[in-house]
């Protein structure tokens, strides 16, 4: 009898291993990126066709999340890196322009900084929360989406995922 309960757990937790993983995965992986138009920080218009051929790591951020406070100045240091390798960073504000140009600024972040004021491209990639990552391949489809903190590490991997110069 004891052992009969114990098998029934085990495949209690394996059952719940498994749903959580098909819960968590994201179904927007191997798709294509949707496209979008949103506004610079400093005003002008950015799209995402314009980066046609080349890999692109959106990063969806906001000033009041902690995590990505953290993660912004790890992006911008990392993003020359990035960038020798052909990937473009976009940092996503959602939120106003003006918050974002003003945060980017006085903590010396330098990367491309788009607002997303009404979170429609935030709801297009299934945002959930901040900050989220996504990689989009020189294919224009969607390599790799994390939520949370993404170390140097994370980072490095997916930029060799990518399908960059």
């Amino acid at each position: 009898m004891a052992q009969l309960q114990s098998n029934g757990r085990a495949l209690l937790m394996v059952g719940a291993i498994f749903a959580g993983l098909y819960l968590t995965r994201d179904s927007t992986v191997n798709q294509p990126a949707p496209d979008f138009s949103l506004p610079e920080t400093m005003g002008r218009h950015v799209g995402l066709a314009s980066y046609h051929g080349r890999p692109v790591l959106l990063v969806f951020w906001m000033t009041s999340c902690g995590i990505c406070r953290h993660e912004l100045p790890l992006l911008s240091q990392l993003a020359p890196e990035l960038q020798r390798k052909g990937i473009d960073v976009l940092a996503i504000h959602l939120g106003d322009a003006e918050a974002a140009s003003d945060y980017m600024s006085s903590n010396h972040i330098g990367l491309r900084s788009l607002a997303d004021p009404e979170g429609s491209v935030g709801q297009a990639y299934h945002v959930s929360g901040v900050p989220k990552l996504v990689l989009i391949g020189s294919d224009g489809k969607i390599k790799r989406t994390t939520a949370g903190w993404a170390d140097e590490s994370v980072l490095r991997n997916w930029a060799d995922a990518a399908g960059g110069t």
